[in-house]
């Protein structure tokens, strides 16, 4: 298939006449290094402040959380997620009781930077806000979590913790902000390759106005993946994987993608389609609704058949 005759079929946004669809994600998609250059400096400014002498509990590492730490942030399109890993709060009680007050001096510790801080706002788990450096106005989440006492990440080891949440309803979403560097790993392990379609596919949705949440379509990318026989990624080309990822949500009453690497779905929850489940956290579809298929997800089925017609 010619370069030229895709472009009209593929509807990407910004697409030149005659541009191959690799040059494009070079050229739009990826990140340049100017980019990464500055959120990297702006992650290391925001952990050196909450680690200052103003913060009374003891952050023992600063983990890059969202789609900057699994390496698939699209140019100019995602904040800055920060994970504080405390090192001297015990349990997932003992954090839920201390979260108000790590909070609280997160935010007073905002208010002695050296650095214009702006829209700050605390959520239950979080402080969001918008900070300069260097000139540009970044956004940035930062979210306490404790490290998970469990060695590794095996099926076996994480079958207490998710015991614990089916029976701890309250906990659920303690440890589900717990369990954000596992989500980042599961995602940032994946080849380049894989991870520029994901890209290509987030910046479908951003610029086509569609909700898919950036973490649903990164899980969706990886799932076609697998679907297609997980085949050499050296081989692999952008579109045909593409055509995979488009075919699965041209069809929502069809679409479950969901792994048993970390526990078994029905064992705890296996809603009707459509689901994305996350592989991390047993209890989060991250198409969830409220009954049938959101007017919202109608617009992306159709856009998604749009594309698949196109290419025939």
């Amino acid at each position: 298939m010619k370069a030229s005759s895709f472009n009209k079929m593929a509807d990407f946004e910004g697409r030149n006449p005659g541009e191959s669809l690799e040059s494009f994600i070079d050229r739009v998609v990826n990140p340049d290094s100017s980019y990464v250059t500055q959120t990297r400096l702006v992650i290391h400014t925001v952990a050196d402040l909450m680690r200052s002498k103003s913060v009374d509990h003891k952050v023992g590492s600063t983990v890059k959380g969202g789609s900057l730490g699994k390496g698939t942030a699209v140019k100019g399109r995602s904040d800055a997620d920060l994970l504080f890993v405390y090192a001297d709060i015990p349990s997932i009680d003992a954090l839920r009781t201390t979260l108000p007050k790590l909070l609280r001096e997160l935010q007073s510790a905002l208010a002695l930077s050296k650095h214009k801080v702006t829209s700050v706002k605390r959520t239950p788990f979080t402080i969001q806000f918008e900070i300069e450096v260097n000139g540009q106005l970044n956004e940035v989440d930062v979210l306490p979590i404790i490290q998970l006492d469990i060695g590794n990440w095996s099926k076996a080891k994480m079958n207490p913790i998710y015991q614990q949440m089916k029976t701890n309803e309250e906990l659920r979403e303690y440890y589900f902000k717990c369990l954000a560097p596992l989500q980042v790993e599961f995602v940032s392990k994946q080849d380049e390759k894989i991870k520029r379609s994901i890209r290509l596919l987030k910046y479908w949705i951003k610029t086509r106005k569609h909700v898919l949440k950036s973490y649903a379509a990164e899980l969706l990318v990886i799932k076609a993946y697998e679907e297609m026989g997980s085949p050499q990624v050296g081989k692999m080309k952008s579109l045909e994987l593409m055509k995979t990822v488009f075919t699965k949500l041209s069809d929502l009453k069809s679409l479950t993608v969901s792994w048993d690497k970390y526990y078994t779905p029905s064992t705890y929850y296996l809603p009707s389609p459509p689901y994305i489940l996350d592989p991390a956290f047993p209890f989060h579809n991250l198409t969830r609704q409220k009954s049938g298929i959101d007017e919202k997800y109608v617009h992306l089925e159709r856009d998604a058949k749009k594309f698949l017609a196109n290419l025939k």
